[in-house]
């Protein structure tokens, strides 16, 4: 993953100049505009932030000629000031996604970054079918990997959902799925229903998960 730094300097180098030299950067990774102080990375979940401050967030893609996309949270007020702003720093046509208050962003990309991955060895594969080559993986250690990264998903998204005050899942997985259903444009909270959908979704995966466990070859020290 690029460092910060990289990030903050890849947007402010989308800005028009008018716009730019109104952005004031600050320390290696955030920036100011009109008196709103910019977060070009993830934040950490529990940080006390201000209202005047907000989260960017470059989704990169994992195919080289995707456009990276922007993932953006904090106070709905800052949001709406923002937006001519934010319009030039997705690019020329291209949306941004409001993930919700502060913390939103960060919990998006780190479950993006997550599922691409998961798919990372298969997007290998099939590349290097597409060239005429065959790339041999290791399927039973890749899936002891994804296990893990998995307990690693289902405990952030548990912990997202506890600062915002959801301690038990829902029963109706389907209400969940018809939330999920809504553009994400239209939501208020958009990671926190991602969030208790992929809470609930590996909670459902655990009998599959040890049904996987008692088919592997057992190692005997």
């Amino acid at each position: 993953m690029l460092a910060p730094s990289h990030d903050r300097d890849t947007l402010l180098h989308r800005l028009p100049a008018e716009q730019a030299t109104l952005c004031t950067p600050q320390g290696h990774d955030l920036f100011i505009w009109q008196g709103i102080t910019l977060h070009c990375r993830p934040l950490p979940l529990d940080a006390s932030t201000p209202a005047s401050h907000m989260e960017v967030c470059l989704l990169w893609q994992p195919l080289p000629a995707s456009p990276g996309a922007l993932l953006v949270s904090g106070d709905a007020a800052s949001h709406q000031q923002c937006q001519p702003l934010l319009q030039s720093l997705a690019g020329a046509g291209q949306p941004w996604l409001y993930c919700g208050p502060l913390g939103a962003a960060g919990l998006c990309k780190r479950v993006f970054d997550s599922l691409f991955y998961l798919a990372g060895p298969a997007l290998a594969q099939h590349a290097s079918q597409t060239q005429g080559a065959a790339v041999q993986i290791d399927w039973l250690s890749l899936v002891r990997q994804q296990q893990q990264l998995a307990d690693k998903l289902a405990a952030l998204c548990r912990h997202y959902l506890a600062q915002h005050g959801v301690y038990q899942l829902p029963q109706d997985a389907d209400s969940v799925l018809d939330s999920f259903r809504q553009p994400p444009q239209l939501q208020a909270h958009y990671a926190l229903t991602l969030a208790t959908l992929l809470a609930l979704a590996l909670e459902l995966s655990e009998p599959a998960r040890k049904l996987f466990d008692s088919l592997l070859p057992q190692t005997h020290t």
